[in-house]
């Protein structure tokens, strides 16, 4: 990825918005809080979102669903418009099919990266070859965020 700041347009994926809300000070949660704080963009569908929220009321305790709604009013991210796959022939045929909406709304919006937790969602978007990077939050950290302009001030704040 080339140069991070404060315009890069990061799209997260359902298991790196549970990770945000489950571990705030973790490599999801800290990346989610550079956007709340303006360091960078972030951007969900609202197929993602339904996920969390499914998966949130479902497996987990339900304090975390409300903490979600709290995190996503605080940082107010891009909504990225639903992609119409139903009935569509797949855009992505090298994309899992459950997964294929994140892929879709991420390009739709033109994210700069696709963050996400799902290493074989992940090893998909690479062997597709889209125009689109992937990363684990960690990764991202360690590899690309170094670039940003603010780098030195973004965990002091």
């Amino acid at each position: 990825m080339s140069r991070v700041d404060v315009s890069t347009l990061l799209f997260f994926d359902a298991s790196c918005l549970i990770a945000a809300v489950i571990s705030p000070t973790g490599g999801a949660g800290f990346l989610w809080g550079l956007c709340e704080r303006g360091f960078l963009q972030a951007a969900v569908s609202q197929l993602v979102l339904t996920e969390v929220a499914r998966n949130l009321a479902s497996k987990l305790d339900p304090g975390y669903l409300e903490l979600h709604r709290q995190q996503l009013r605080t940082c107010a991210p891009y909504m990225s418009p639903v992609p119409r796959l139903d009935g569509q022939p797949r855009m992505y045929p090298e994309i899992n099919a459950k997964d294929e909406h994140v892929v879709a709304a991420a390009l739709a919006i033109r994210a700069d990266l696709i963050l996400t937790l799902d290493r074989p969602l992940a090893k998909e978007i690479e062997r597709a070859a889209l125009d689109l990077p992937v990363r684990s939050p960690g990764d991202f950290i360690k590899l690309d965020l170094i670039s940003h302009p603010f780098y030195s001030r973004l965990r002091q704040e």
